[in-house]
């Protein structure tokens, strides 16, 4: 009767236990899948060239940021590190993903953008330049 009663206990912790493992897997499991679909929908069409230089990039930021994770907290442990380094570096990649999607979708607000800042920055020299040179000779006169 013990046995019995002992597995009929130990039978519904397995069940409270896969219920709520099920509730916490479940949402994890999701996010897993709207990760790798968002970056298979996100990637966009680029050269050789533009993966190397985003590979490149992806790792020097992860890799610095994983430094100074590690830095600042003073302990060091290479396993640690790792997976650190591989949560950073795809959350990097996929920022960067999307920052060139966008780039390569919307380029020419970008560029109108960046123009508009450019010539701005230029007026402002050429009028603090200008300024400048009236102070100067008004200071030489005097």
């Amino acid at each position: 009767m013990k046995r019995l009663f002992a597995h009929i206990i130990s039978f519904v912790v397995f069940l409270i236990v896969i219920f709520i493992l099920s509730k916490v897997i479940k949402p994890v499991g999701d996010f897993l899948a709207w990760w790798f679909i968002t970056k298979e929908e996100i990637n966009a069409p680029i050269s050789t060239g533009q993966a190397i230089l985003i590979d490149l990039i992806t790792h020097l930021i992860t890799y610095a940021s994983v430094g100074v994770i590690f830095g600042l907290l003073g302990w060091f442990n290479g396993k640690a590190m790792h997976y650190t380094y591989v949560i950073i570096s795809e959350v990097v990649a996929l920022g960067l993903a999307i920052l060139l999607r966008f780039i390569l979708d919307y380029y020419w607000i970008l560029f109108i953008i960046v123009g508009v800042l450019f010539v701005t920055a230029v007026i402002i020299y050429v009028i603090t330049k200008f300024n400048r040179r009236k102070k100067d000779k008004k200071e030489v006169l005097a």
